[in-house]
């Protein structure tokens, strides 16, 4: 599919073609991300980028670390992936037998996939602090 020359693409039931490109993102949910920080830039040498509302930014060797305070879902880890047409991604995904833990709003949403693993589907363009 020549629009998305360059980039690696997702190819789902029928051979629709759909991009999925990773963003540096990793988030770790924890009860106290205070201490997390700490622990994680003392003891992994992490640096400290930013604090946004109830989340800490680390960064390490270029893949960024968002600890988000949740205890609720104390040791979650999740990684992302962002789309150009997330209306298309989740018709998709959920073609595919994965479902929606979490509807953020409508460009952002939370899978799990057929094997359990959680991860974050989110529309390029809609949050503009992300690359």
């Amino acid at each position: 599919m020549e629009a998305y020359a360059g980039f690696r693409v997702g190819v789902f039931a029928g051979g629709r073609q759909m991009k999925f490109e990773f963003s540096p993102y990793v988030a770790i949910q924890v009860g106290d991300h205070a201490k997390a920080v700490d622990f994680y830039k003392r003891v992994l040498g992490m640096d400290f980028v930013e604090e946004r509302g109830n989340d800490a930014y680390l960064d390490k060797d270029g893949i960024n670390f968002v600890f988000e305070n949740n205890p609720e879902g104390i040791g979650s880890v999740f990684f992302e992936f962002k789309t150009d047409n997330l209306a298309e991604a989740k018709q998709a995904l959920l073609a595919e037998n994965c479902t929606i833990t979490q509807e953020y709003n409508e460009h952002s949403i939370m899978f799990s996939d057929p094997f359990g693993m959680n991860f974050h589907v989110w529309e390029e363009g809609a949050f503009p602090d992300n690359p």
